[in-house]
């Protein structure tokens, strides 16, 4: 595999952006059209979930296409020979397992914020003793309530955002439904943990949130004019095969 940094990320998915134009923007298109039926009342659902899959068989197809490569120059041949059809769906079995993994993880942990914040709003004043109070005194007690539990949950977060991109990794190296799925449990396993502290991953990691931070940040101010909207597409498309990059070095730097 080439060289893995933030640098050489954003190189290849500019390559493989350049390689194939038509590629790119059929995709775009595609889960665009996927998106805007996302409000369709209660079946709306379905082509949520068919986003998500979809998004991430797109990485997934542009990270195994990394570990097959030996130079940047490399990916822009790789999208010219890409039908759409299998940039879409060669890797959809792979998505759904990795997705549904993830799913359960999400559930489980919102069950576990629930309860945190229950245990300690239980401990809470009542309303009726609330309403004795002006409102910078309720402030206070909210406050005094909850800044334990927001304190532990901001930091279970900020570690799950740090071991995430490699579990990612795992996923998109995964052959079928079965193996993503399993790969993505990695996100709750400590054996794991401990092969992440470690400082090329650290590294890896810090400047690609800086960066992530940033594109966010950026592509919020930019979808505010209506004009901008197909850049903020195309920059956000951009900006999923970049993630992907990083997902695969940060699973090479975790051997």
């Amino acid at each position: 595999m080439i060289h893995p940094s933030n640098k050489t990320a954003i190189n290849l998915a500019i390559n493989f952006f350049k390689g194939n134009y038509a590629l790119s923007f059929a995709a775009i298109a595609i889960l665009f059209v996927i998106s805007l039926l996302n409000f369709i009342p209660i079946i709306g659902i379905f082509f949520l979930i068919s986003y998500a899959i979809f998004s991430l068989s797109i990485q997934i197809y542009f990270a195994k296409a990394i570990e097959e490569i030996e130079n940047e120059e490399d990916m822009e041949d790789i999208a010219a020979s890409t039908k759409i059809g299998e940039f879409l769906n060669k890797y959809f079995s792979t998505a759904a397992g990795g997705f549904s993994g993830l799913l359960i993880i999400g559930i489980l942990l919102s069950i576990l914020i629930g309860i945190l914040l229950a245990a300690f709003g239980s401990t809470s004043i009542s309303i009726e003793q609330m309403q004795g109070m002006n409102e910078e005194q309720i402030a206070m007690t909210l406050a005094s309530t909850y800044s334990i539990p927001v304190l532990i949950i901001s930091l279970l977060i900020g570690f799950l955002f740090y071991i995430f991109p490699g579990v990612m990794g795992y996923i998109m190296s995964s052959n079928d439904f079965n193996e993503a799925f399993k790969n993505s449990f990695l996100l709750l396993n400590p054996k794991f943990w401990s092969r992440t502290f470690n400082k090329k991953y650290f590294l890896l990691i810090l400047f690609w949130s800086i960066i992530i931070t940033i594109a966010t940040i950026l592509l919020f101010f930019l979808s505010a004019t209506v004009i901008l909207i197909p850049i903020v597409i195309i920059l956000g498309y951009l900006l999923s095969l970049y993630n992907a990059a990083i997902y695969i070095f940060s699973k090479e730097l975790l051997k």
